[in-house]
């Protein structure tokens, strides 16, 4: 029996059909949750007490309807992970313009656009969490990734606002910075 008691409770994890993001999903579901992963492109193998949706978090528009998508078929929106990210190796000197958008629409503006659609939702309810995957690129050096790490850093900022700005509608939001 999990420590935590999820029951009744709705999840949307991003990125959760591999890696890290899928480990998170699983606990979460095993927890009672009723969890939907998202992803670019759908996995080939997803385990069945998981629920999939396409959709490119940098988008908006996608993110919003994800969302609304998420809670109109549950009834509810509860928890929202925010760990979809990523970088390749790119040396700051040679980022182009297209590079730092897609980085930082990745890292930054993609939870902060899930985390508006999301706001609505968990405000009438009284109570919701989301939970940002943040790294350790944000709070050191990144030497090779120097747009990566400063879209965790603002990533990390952005946590800290959305807490004290949405807490008193019981909305709980944190980061949880992760390394290799």
């Amino acid at each position: 029996m999990p420590a935590i008691n999820l029951e009744g409770q709705t999840a949307l994890v991003t990125g959760g059909t591999r890696g890290l993001g899928l480990a998170v999903a699983l606990c979460l579901a095993e927890a009672g949750a009723r969890v939907t992963v998202c992803g670019r492109t759908e996995p080939e193998l997803l385990p069945s007490i998981l629920s999939y949706v396409s959709a490119d978090i940098r988008n908006p528009d996608a993110a919003r309807e994800m969302v609304q998508s998420v809670a109109e078929a549950n009834g509810r929106f509860d928890i929202l992970v925010n760990n979809a990210g990523g970088s390749p190796p790119c040396p700051a000197e040679e980022a182009s313009p297209r590079c730092i958008d897609a980085i930082t629409k990745l890292n930054l503006l993609g939870p902060l656009y899930l985390a508006q659609a999301a706001y609505p939702h968990m405000a009438r309810q009284k109570s919701g969490s989301i939970v940002n995957i943040a790294s350790v690129s944000g709070i050191r050096p990144s030497p090779g990734t120097a747009v990566y790490g400063a879209a965790k850093a603002g990533l990390l900022n952005l946590t800290q606002s959305l807490a004290q700005e949405w807490g008193k509608d019981n909305i709980r939001v944190n980061a949880v910075i992760v390394g290799l």
